[in-house]
């Protein structure tokens, strides 16, 4: 994959370590989140009832990072995308690629994890 597939967003350091961010990226509303060592992007929207997940709690929860949906708190893992609290096997939340590199957070151009499967 060249490099030129990848976008640069924001500094690192413009978001606040284990908190959400949100941004217009592909005609999607975007919550990033800053983990410390990387950075998670995933549509803005819980599958519950589509509260912001970027205005969230992260935590970690037996070794998964997860974010709480403030509405109805929905716990979803943020490497899945699946809603944990409560366990369901319904729809996941979407994530798109994204990377750090040299402190600037990254997303590529083009299809989502998901729809690139």
């Amino acid at each position: 994959m060249s490099s030129s597939q990848w976008v640069p967003i924001t500094a690192i350091g413009n978001l606040p370590l284990n908190e959400g961010r949100s941004l217009l990226w592909q005609g999607h509303d975007i919550a990033l989140f800053n983990l410390g060592s990387r950075v998670i992007a995933v549509e803005n929207r819980c599958p519950h009832q589509h509260g912001p997940i970027v205005d969230g709690i992260v935590s970690n929860v037996g070794g998964r990072v997860t974010v709480t949906c403030p509405l109805h708190t929905r716990r979803i893992c943020l490497d899945s995308g699946q809603i944990i609290k409560p366990a369901t096997a319904g729809p996941c939340v979407r994530s798109f690629p994204a990377k750090i590199e040299d402190g600037i957070v990254l997303l590529r151009k083009g299809l989502s994890e998901a729809e690139a499967a």
